[in-house]
């Protein structure tokens, strides 16, 4: 019994390492999705995730970014322009040393440290689409808010 509430409880803990789906920024996790708009309707759309979330999971990051923002700005449409890109990153954190007392009339030391860690990421360039047509190789937002959407935003 006791091994299976251990089991869960690592399971529950590897998943919650993970980044959400989240706006860069908004939270101490690493990691997260942004759109910059970079013309009158093309826009920047980039994701980042820390080390524990997997690669593919970006593609469904940046997907669900784009057809948030062609949504938020009045677009059914989009169309991604050239080829997604890496921005994948290798993140270095570091930590000061410490000395406390360790109760024993010593002194425990804790050298300081500096480790790294790799953080996929990708950024494509998108174009709002303008009226109800379709246009030949554009992406329904609509549909990528009901499969990617369905599987990544929390449930209201």
């Amino acid at each position: 019994m006791r091994r299976s509430i251990l089991t869960v409880a690592l399971c529950v803990g590897l998943v919650g390492c993970q980044t959400p789906y989240q706006e860069e920024g908004s939270s101490a996790v690493v990691g997260g999705v942004r759109a910059e708009q970079v013309g009158y309707d093309r826009y920047r759309v980039s994701a980042l995730v820390n080390q524990n979330t997997p690669s593919s999971r970006v593609g469904d990051y940046l997907l669900l970014k784009a057809a948030q923002t062609a949504q938020s700005n009045g677009s059914r449409y989009f169309v991604r322009e050239g080829d997604i890109q890496d921005s994948s990153q290798v993140a270095t954190y570091s930590t000061p040393g410490m000395v406390n007392p360790n109760g024993f009339g010593g002194y425990t030391v804790t050298p300081a440290s500096t480790s790294s860690a790799y953080q996929p990421g990708a950024t494509v360039y998108i174009r709002l689409v303008k009226g109800s047509a379709r246009p030949d190789g554009a992406i329904d937002s609509q549909e990528v808010l009901d499969t990617i959407g369905r599987r990544l935003l929390p449930k209201k």
